[in-house]
């Protein structure tokens, strides 16, 4: 099994967000919490793992951020 690559990703916002969902297009990993609520002013940290060598600059490239709102 490969090394685990450990990334954190800070959201923050200064209106609520409901269910926001985070994926990371270019690796293939899995998200410490991924559907959360963000509550205005208050920054939430999320830790992202992956097994391939990627460089912080791609992860944040690559990253989306969803909504509830945006799903329908």
């Amino acid at each position: 099994m490969g090394v685990m690559r450990g990334y954190e990703i800070t959201l923050k916002s200064d209106k609520l967000v409901r269910g926001v969902y985070l994926s990371v297009d270019g690796a293939d990993g899995q998200f410490a919490d991924n559907f959360f609520d963000l509550l205005p002013g208050k920054a939430v940290s999320v830790a992202f793992e992956t097994k391939q060598k990627t460089a912080r600059a791609a992860i944040a490239e690559w990253l989306k951020v969803t909504s509830l709102a945006q799903a329908f």
